[in-house]
Formats: C-alpha cells, structure tokens, sequence
C-alpha cells in the first residue's frame, strides 16, 4: 500500500475505500464513532463477567444460568460494530490487522484478560495516532502507516519477549533461586 501510494498516477481516492483515510471523515462522523466506542465500552464493562463465561466456556455459563445465545449475539454485534467503527478510518482490509495486533502485543506482557484488554486499547490508539503522525510529513497512506507501526512493534515485542525467555532459560541456576 506505501509503495502504491508513491506510484504516480495511481488514483489514491480508489485505494481510500478498500484501505480507509481517517482524514476524509467528517466531523460528524467521528462523534457518532466516539458516541459508539463510548457503547462498546459501557456494555463491555456491565457484562464483562457474563461475555467471558461465554466467550471461554459455553457450557459452564449454560449451567450458571445465563443467556449464552444472547450473550454469543450480543458479542457478535459488539465485534460487528468495532468493524464498522475501523473501517472508516483503516478500511476494510487493514482492519483485522488493527483488532487483532494490540491484542497480541498486549497478551505477552499482562497476564490478566483486564489487563490484556486495556493495554490493547492503549496499543490501538497508540498506533491509530503514531500512523497518523508519521503519515503526516511524507504524504503516507494513514491506515497502512498505523498497521506498519503495530507490525513493526509486534515483530519487536516477539523478539524481545523471545530474547527475555532464552536469557532467563540460560541464567545461572543460583540466579535463578535454586539452591
């Protein structure tokens, strides 16, 4: 998509809709998406132990009682719309990357699924506005620089966490509290 962008010729307006341009979204349009993140948030946090039952064991969230059929739709619409909310600004194909890299980075340093939740957040709008920024000066497509940055620090956050790992198997076994 970078490399394209700087092919001369080549209608950038065209790759906007498969690829997105946050910055042809109008005002408007950007508080009815913080209007929906600001649902997608409350409803997450009212049903988060519900929705994790669901989401982790079907049958046991059956057994305590709960509306697993409502819940799995509920979730699917909650998902459905992060979608719709990412393609204006991502486009379409960029945004699997842009749902699913934050969560990965985050789930190799939190061990929590709260933890992990949050700091995907952080990572999501750490790129959305880190891709934004670098974007700006050389004229980059907006949602291919924001999914480049998430590649790059998830290629360096593996890497680092496969170095941390090799270290710590290879330390002295007095170091590592034997005695």
């Amino acid at each position: 998509m970078l490399f394209i962008a700087r092919t001369p010729g080549y209608s950038v307006d065209l790759m906007s809709y498969l690829f997105g341009n946050i910055l042809l979204v109008p005002r408007e349009d950007l508080w009815l998406m913080a209007a929906l993140d600001a649902v997608l948030l409350l409803t997450v946090a009212a049903l988060r132990r519900p929705l994790l039952a669901v989401a982790f064991d079907e049958e046991f969230a059956r057994l305590r009682g709960l509306p697993v059929t409502l819940l799995y739709l509920l979730l699917l619409c909650l998902v459905a719309l992060t979608v719709v909310l990412l393609i204006r600004v991502v486009g379409l194909i960029l945004v699997i990357a842009l749902l699913t890299l934050p969560a990965a980075i985050a789930a190799q340093h939190a061990a929590t699924l709260g933890r992990i939740m949050l700091l995907a957040v952080v990572l999501g709008s750490l790129f959305t506005t880190g891709g934004l920024a670098l974007s700006y000066g050389p004229d980059l497509p907006a949602g291919a620089t924001m999914i480049l940055l998430a590649g790059i620090t998830y290629l360096v956050s593996t890497l680092l966490q496969r170095w941390l790992q090799r270290r710590r198997a290879h330390a002295p076994a007095t170091a590592r509290g034997a005695p």
